[in-house]
């Protein structure tokens, strides 16, 4: 008689996971959804092509600095393009599975949403950036084209389900930062916005060294890195306006502290350092946040200096 209870309430429980799975609380998108996606997606391929012509038969006129933002904005392209496919064949994968092996896969398509939002959301700023300095400089045209993409980048991600729920930090416990390489972790991850000493790159994007924001206090870096940044910013004295991705879903505790310290320690070399505890921490006490920081707050709670 219990072993029939028992059976019976994890049918109960499965059941109710896998109605779940079928809801509007599903990180999965339907064929139809899927679908939706990849047209804007090849929507956004063209437009991205036609820019990318336009840039090699102008190229000769370009600035030191569209030029290398250029040639970064190739190579996040070619990053984004991947994370992009890798969502699109684990949702393919997923609705094809039944019972517990869709439920088992549902938190890695979760993470897997995340992850490829947060390269929508980093594609938006650069091209947001770039059509501002193309604006600057007489360009309507080319500003007009990169304002475009920005744009195509915003309706993607209003169709991955789940982006405005928070997300399990993917913190490996057993990682350890002391053997990782901070300078090679920011190059791949950061340097094609900040530069690949963290100088920053003109009035697009701040330097990241010598920048209070990362010499503050432990917590600030670490919830910048995690939730992003939104809203006007002074770093050495110059203004800027925009939005830092998260990284929560891309980047692991350990990548995370080894990352952090590299730049406080090229700022600072007597900062002290941030452990992979300080970096799991923070992120079971913000777990639940959706939304980048402004800057005010962290201002306001004393964590950093105006």
């Amino acid at each position: 008689m219990l072993h029939f209870i028992y059976r019976s309430s994890i049918l109960i429980v499965l059941s109710f996971l896998f109605i779940s799975c079928q809801s509007s609380d599903s990180p999965y998108m339907d064929e139809g959804q899927q679908k939706e996606l990849q047209t804007a997606y090849n929507s956004l391929q063209d437009n991205y092509q036609m820019l990318i012509n336009n840039y090699k038969s102008n190229a000769d006129s370009l600035p030191t600095s569209i030029q290398n933002l250029y040639g970064e904005m190739q190579q996040m392209h070619q990053q984004m393009s991947t994370s992009h496919r890798h969502m699109m064949s684990s949702h393919r994968q997923g609705r094809h599975m039944q019972g517990e092996r869709m439920m088992g896969r549902a938190m890695g398509v979760h993470m897997q949403n995340h992850m490829n939002g947060e390269w929508y959301q980093q594609m938006i700023e650069m091209h947001r950036q770039m059509s501002k300095m193309h604006q600057s400089m007489g360009q309507p045209s080319m500003s007009e084209m990169n304002k475009k993409l920005a744009g195509n980048y915003g309706q993607m991600m209003k169709m991955i389900p789940g982006l405005d729920k928070a997300t399990d930090v993917p913190f490996n416990t057993q990682g350890d930062p002391s053997v990782l390489d901070g300078q090679q972790l920011f190059s791949q991850n950061c340097a094609s916005c900040h530069g690949g000493t963290g100088e920053g790159v003109g009035t697009a994007f701040p330097s990241v060294v010598n920048s209070k924001w990362i010499t503050a206090d432990k917590t600030v870096p670490i919830r910048i890195v995690l939730h992003g940044l939104q809203g006007e910013i002074e770093v050495q004295g110059q203004q800027y306006q925009g939005v830092m991705p998260s990284f929560k879903a891309r980047l692991s505790a350990a990548e995370i502290t080894a990352i952090l310290n590299y730049l406080r320690q090229e700022s600072d070399k007597e900062l002290p350092k941030i452990s992979q505890d300080d970096v799991i921490k923070v992120g079971k006490k913000y777990k639940d946040r959706t939304e980048p920081w402004a800057p005010e707050d962290l201002i306001q709670e004393g964590a950093l200096q105006n």
